[in-house]
């Protein structure tokens, strides 16, 4: 079996051929020259060019229908599993699924994961290690649901005009949000896999106590998987994690840049956290 996923999950190169993964780029432009993430463009150059040129805006576009159907022709006779960007979020599972049904291989399962970054990544390799022990689609597919089903993804930014110029928020409370200088947080909602607001308080200092908060009230005081990431705040990273470790529990894995296509309406500012119980791992593959 191969697993497909797309830039949103927030693998390396090196972690994506660690776990034989094909990830699927999305494109970026900005300033009128057009980059693949992950091949010609990380997340982290992107943060360096907005803040290089902070008077320039990004525009993102999904893989296309023809992206996917040049991966799954390269496994003709094997059993894929395609793991994508919420559909709230992005047309990139869409696109998966109409490949699919373009190609002669008829073993191909698309997963909308509902989520985005670090999230999708732990769904992702959840199904690699599933295929290196030798367990078939069923059994991967229960260990997945169950990793989508237990995490928790939140974010926020001190600087509101790049997701108020992606059109992801509504003007008019945008522009109370910026005059007011309010920090938003924003989630996921599981429901539908698209943005959710979490809250919002006046500095950072206070909404990333909040996100704490927030995770808590999930997971209570089980050990938890973290991480953290960021746009280029590295100064608002640092408040996140004295607020998770006054508040939670658990092991933080290594920090991690903000995914492109959701950092690319963030903003450099943007900080935040993915968590789930280090329980639902040690069950799954235990």
């Amino acid at each position: 079996m191969k697993i497909v996923t797309d830039a949103a999950a927030n693998l390396t190169a090196e972690q994506a051929a660690e776990l034989g993964v094909d990830v699927v780029p999305f494109q970026v432009t900005f300033m009128d020259k057009t980059y693949r993430d992950g091949v010609n463009i990380r997340p982290e150059d992107l943060y360096r060019m907005y803040l290089d040129y902070p008077h320039e805006f990004v525009t993102t576009s999904q893989p296309s229908v023809g992206d996917f159907v040049s991966v799954y022709k390269k496994y003709p006779e094997e059993e894929i599993l395609s793991i994508h960007l919420s559909s709230g979020l992005s047309g990139a599972y869409s696109s998966a699924v109409h490949a699919a049904q373009m190609v002669p291989n008829p073993n191909i399962t698309v997963v909308d994961s509902f989520t985005v970054g670090p999230a999708l990544g732990w769904m992702v390799e959840t199904a690699a290690k599933g295929i290196r022990l030798g367990w078939n689609k069923e059994r991967i597919l229960a260990a997945v649901n169950k990793v989508k089903a237990n995490t928790i993804t939140m974010v926020t930014f001190t600087d509101l005009k790049h997701l108020i110029h992606s059109g992801r928020v509504s003007h008019l409370k945008s522009i109370f949000a910026a005059i007011l200088k309010i920090k938003p947080i924003i989630g996921m909602n599981p429901d539908n896999g698209r943005y959710s607001s979490v809250g919002q308080d006046m500095t950072l200092n206070r909404s990333v106590h909040r996100m704490a908060r927030v995770v808590h009230e999930r997971f209570g005081d089980q050990a938890l998987r973290i991480q953290l990431m960021h746009g280029s705040n590295l100064p608002g990273v640092d408040l996140l994690r004295a607020a998770v470790h006054e508040t939670l529990k658990g092991d933080e894995d290594p920090l991690v840049p903000v995914t492109l296509v959701l950092g690319a309406h963030a903003g450099p500012t943007v900080v935040g956290i993915a968590a789930a119980p280090q329980a639902v791992f040690a069950e799954i593959f235990g």
